[in-house]
């Protein structure tokens, strides 16, 4: 008898043990909304009047390395910042096509970001949140921020629901002739999806929320990231993200709310006298220095500071290679082609994807830029271009933090992490911010 219930004993303690490792984790926070600021520099940010951010950065814990994945593009950041992967394993490498094998262009994403979901190689925490039972909403500016939207219970598609007369000039130094009307329409469309997401995260209450406010990009691009409007964009943003804060205190949901700010990309001050592939001339998809010697190409724009370039003829790649390095405004080259000897490979970049990435990504130099002629532009690896800000506060978070390195690969398991998301519903090449969390 004695033995028989030592037995029982075993097996009611074995069933205790494996019933407390199979519980769900638990959820530091109820809500968690992620701010992108689309080409936000962090040096920059730190010069302007931001009284909502600091606040924010002062209660929770802030990253001064934090990078963005390369190229250094808003398509490319947008599918990293929900799979946690890098291009090179999510698949969306750059560009707003990509050239296949058999020479053809395969869409990724402006006329239907929903369909080119199926593009994406990684889940994302959308689909995560879905299988736990969580809702979610993204929030896109440009509209092809969606293709790394799969699972998203609720998104916005800004391209079809922001004010098209502010739309048609967002990337304009002028409207009407006047730079005034054209700084005040990038601003109107930040304000126009912010009140957008508001409206579902007052009526559905969305547990993950991703929002794209991208007036620091059109500003950066217009009229350059070291310009006064610029620096009054970014201040203008901060004003937008204490609308948020106010709301979620209306909302009583704020002490249960995590909230993240970061950004795509940073951006470089360039000289954009120098034009590299002018838009005028076949679309922007020639190189003088390559079409002389023969060499068929396509070339893809990732920001205007860099460009990804993919050779027809793979015996060629070399020659296409030296060609370039032979222009003034390249930087840098970068490729896998072993005999063509590029400064790094593409893999090494967490940037090749088989059958879509180009044979070789191209940096400029910022006395150049490509396709159009602005002052600000992005893509490449340079420092500018990489950094990003990240601030993490609120629910879950600790408090009065600073630290070191971060990616943006490391967003979404750490939003994983506080919504209490099993760990399995992603495939991530980041890592969770432990020291970002409460203990």
């Amino acid at each position: 008898m004695k033995i028989r219930r030592l037995v029982v004993l075993a097996l009611l303690l074995a069933w205790a043990s494996g019933t407390s490792a199979a519980a769900p984790a638990p959820r530091p926070a109820d809500h968690v909304i992620v701010v992108m600021l689309d080409g936000c520099r962090p040096d920059l940010l730190r010069r302007a009047r931001t009284p909502n951010l600091r606040a924010l950065a002062a209660a929770g814990t802030t990253y001064l390395q934090a990078q963005t994945v390369y190229p250094s593009q808003t398509r490319v950041a947008f599918v990293s910042l929900p799979t946690g992967a890098y291009p090179g394993s999510h698949g969306i490498v750059g560009g707003n096509d990509v050239m296949d094998a058999e020479w053809k262009t395969v869409g990724m994403g402006d006329d239907d970001p929903i369909a080119a979901q199926a593009l994406v190689a990684r889940p994302t925490v959308f689909e995560a949140a879905t299988a736990a039972g969580l809702t979610s909403l993204y929030a896109a500016m440009k509209g092809y921020e969606l293709v790394g939207a799969r699972g998203a219970t609720w998104t916005i598609n800004g391209k079809k629901t922001l004010d098209p007369a502010a739309w048609k000039v967002r990337y304009e130094a002028t409207a009407e002739g006047s730079a005034d009307l054209a700084a005040g329409y990038k601003q109107l469309l930040s304000r126009q999806l912010l009140d957008q997401t508001l409206q579902i995260v007052r009526e559905k209450r969305p547990n993950f929320v991703i929002v794209n406010l991208g007036a620091a990009d059109y500003a950066a691009h217009s009229f350059g990231p070291e310009s006064i409007r610029y620096l009054l964009t970014l201040e203008y943003l901060d004003g937008l993200v204490g609308d948020l804060l106010k709301a979620l205190d209306d909302l009583g949901i704020r002490q249960r709310t995590a909230v993240i700010v970061s950004a795509d990309h940073g951006f470089s001050d360039v000289d954009p006298t120098r034009l590299v592939a002018p838009v005028a001339d076949v679309g922007g998809h020639r190189l003088e220095a390559l079409a002389a010697r023969g060499i068929e190409h396509y070339l893809t724009n990732t920001g205007g500071s860099s460009m990804g370039v993919y050779v027809r003829d793979k015996g060629r790649v070399a020659d296409a290679v030296a060609a370039l390095r032979a222009e003034p405004w390249c930087e840098a080259v970068y490729c896998q082609d072993a005999k063509a000897a590029c400064d790094r490979t593409l893999e090494s970049l967490h940037a090749y994807f088989p059958g879509r990435s180009p044979d070789l990504m191209v940096d400029l130099d910022d006395d150049a830029a490509l396709n159009f002629p602005q002052p600000g532009q992005h893509g490449s690896l340079r420092h500018d271009d990489m950094s990003i800000p990240l601030i993490l506060s609120g629910a879950g978070v600790a408090a009065g933090k600073v630290a070191g390195e971060a990616r943006l690969v490391d967003v979404a398991p750490t939003v994983m992490r506080l919504l209490g998301l099993p760990s399995e519903g992603l495939r991530p090449d980041g890592r969770v911010l432990e020291d970002a969390l409460r203990p």
